[in-house]
């Protein structure tokens, strides 16, 4: 009984051998390509992402538009996914302060499918804060300028107004129109921009949407080793 536990001992000792020395000789084959820090990838969004549908840790895809190679060999194919998850999530405030997304890339499916850690970040195509969230277009300022040049609109149309209408009157009847007109377009475009200025104090900022489909760029922040056969 002892001789048959040391004979099926040695052959599974053999077998356990064997499998480690194949292992050894595949991983030996698969040698890695860097995509060096600094790289820029473009990238094509899955799935849309409105802020107000989305919860931190919430995961995303992305998908190459294009192969990465070198001089000689396609390091990632065009279609590689990228995925990552939703980080800190700003909820737009009043005084049209508009939302903020910001986007944490995990890691790239690599062509053997290992999924390799990448760090990358935003780099354009979006209105970007200074740490790389993307804000919802529009705030209150940019609101506060749309309204002077309404307003302003305001003015110049009822001034040309006096001047159409005056000469309709009678001849030179447009220096006498025109002021009246000038001054009750001010004092309509002086409404218009206190009353809408007002109201945009008490109004909620827009929330950042990203389509699907939409096409935009990241930057490799780190160098990205991706494994490769030869």
């Amino acid at each position: 009984m002892k001789k048959i536990l040391t004979v099926l001992g040695a052959i599974l000792c053999i077998f356990l051998f064997n499998m480690k020395a194949e292992a050894y000789q595949v991983s030996a084959n698969v040698k890695t390509k860097r995509i060096p820090i600094g790289t820029k990838l473009e990238l094509e969004m899955a799935n849309p992402i409105l802020s107000q549908n989305i919860a931190q840790g919430d995961m995303f895809t992305t998908y190459l538009t294009r192969d990465v190679r070198t001089t000689s060999a396609i390091i990632l194919p065009k279609g590689t996914p990228i995925r990552g998850t939703i980080g800190t999530l700003i909820e737009p405030k009043m005084l049209r302060r508009p939302a903020t997304v910001y986007l944490n890339f995990d890691h790239v499916v690599a062509p053997n499918g290992q999924q390799i850690p990448i760090s990358a970040g935003l780099c354009e195509d979006f209105n970007l804060d200074s740490k790389g969230g993307i804000v919802g277009l529009g705030n209150y300022k940019t609101y506060v300028k749309g309204n002077w040049t309404k307003s302003g609109d305001i003015i110049k149309k009822t001034t040309k107004w006096g001047i159409t209408s005056g000469e309709d009157l009678f001849k030179g009847g447009k220096y006498l129109v025109t002021p009246f007109a000038a001054i009750g377009g001010s004092v309509a475009g002086a409404g218009y921009l206190v009353g809408t200025t007002v109201a945009d104090l008490f109004k909620k900022g827009n929330e950042v949407y990203i389509k699907k489909g939409q096409i935009f760029n990241i930057l490799v922040l780190e160098p990205l080793d991706i494994p490769v056969s030869e």
